[in-house]
């Protein structure tokens, strides 16, 4: 069992400083060993007010240019593998997001076996009372017959965790959840036998991806619901897959390729089949004067997402979503 319990957060920022602030109040409220904090060249001031923070803790990175949320997450999680050796473990979430009191109490007080990698925390919209859906930690329903099942019953909530298991107090095995409240054991990064979330993805899918491969790897992942954290966000509330600004539907799409591949293993050519029009016909929630950008957005997404190939700009990115017809 492991015993020690030096844990680092890291948290990655871009332009959202009034919510950063808030983030970083609740995380010094708990007792973190450090706090990294990524800065993905933020322009609204963030790096002034950062460099004034005074904690000791604290430890801020300053990167040259928007790196995304995966690639902020990969630089956030190599720095405290690499630059905190006496961390045993890192737990990760956004700059929208924050532990509640005493949420690293509960870490500490938990017993652990060596085998599980990583842990998923309970995740909340701001009032403490709604779950935050798009965190809540899923089965993959390819890998246990009951989900693949449930998934063609139920849709989503065939393969996700239900209430009871939030209401519950004992950790729920689980393969895969997002990056907001998710602790990963860090000797498994230095050894080598887990790698780093890939940087290449830029936006979304990333943190699923990173714990499949944790899966993969040989490693359990568990769902602690006393474990606490809020997430500002609404998305999914409505379960609608409506993104802005509109190029998040280039990454929202070629990044789900690459996850479905990774996740369905031989069931990859049927997903395609299901997934591949579900993702077009997603165009009839945009309003009509947005749907020809929509369209060329997901045309390119699927083409990369296909071919796999990761070397599209964000520059190229946006100019789809700018460009006339």
């Amino acid at each position: 069992m492991t015993q020690s319990r030096k844990l680092v957060a890291v948290i990655v920022t871009f332009n959202r400083l009034e919510k950063l602030k808030l983030t970083l109040e609740k995380t010094l409220e708990n007792s973190f060993f450090r706090v990294v904090i990524v800065n993905n060249a933020s322009t609204d001031g963030t790096d002034l007010w950062l460099n004034s923070v005074e904690d000791d803790r604290l430890e801020i990175i300053h990167s040259e240019k928007n790196l995304g949320g995966a690639g902020g997450f990969n630089l956030g999680f190599s720095y405290a593998a690499s630059n905190i050796p006496e961390a045993d473990w890192l737990v990760c979430f956004d700059d929208d997001a924050y532990p509640e009191r005493g949420a690293t109490d509960t870490f500490a007080a938990l017993d652990i076996p060596d085998d599980v990698g990583s842990l998923a925390a309970s995740v909340y919209l701001p009032d403490g009372k709604r779950i935050s859906e798009m965190n809540r930690p899923s089965m993959n329903p390819f890998w246990h017959f009951r989900e693949f099942f449930g998934t063609a019953g139920k849709g989503r909530a065939g393969f996700h965790v239900d209430d009871q298991a939030y209401a519950s107090k004992a950790p729920l095995e689980v393969d895969s959840s997002s990056f907001v409240g998710c602790f990963i054991r860090l000797e498994n990064i230095r050894s080598g036998k887990i790698g780093l979330p890939r940087s290449e993805l830029f936006i979304y899918a990333d943190d699923i991806i990173y714990v499949l491969g944790s899966r993969l790897a040989g490693f359990r992942h568990w769902f602690v619901p006393t474990i606490r954290f809020r997430h500002d966000c609404e998305t999914l509330i409505n379960q609608r897959d409506v993104y802005y600004p509109l190029w998040k539907v280039f990454y929202t799409y070629r990044n789900r390729l690459e996850l479905f591949r990774i996740a369905s293993g031989v069931f990859f050519p049927l997903v395609l089949l299901i997934k591949i029009p579900g993702f077009f016909l997603t165009c009839r929630h945009y309003p009509k004067e947005e749907r020809s950008i929509f369209l060329r957005l997901t045309r390119n997404a699927v083409w990369d997402g296909l071919r796999r190939n990761f070397e599209k700009k964000h520059s190229e990115v946006v100019s789809l979503a700018t460009a006339e017809d």
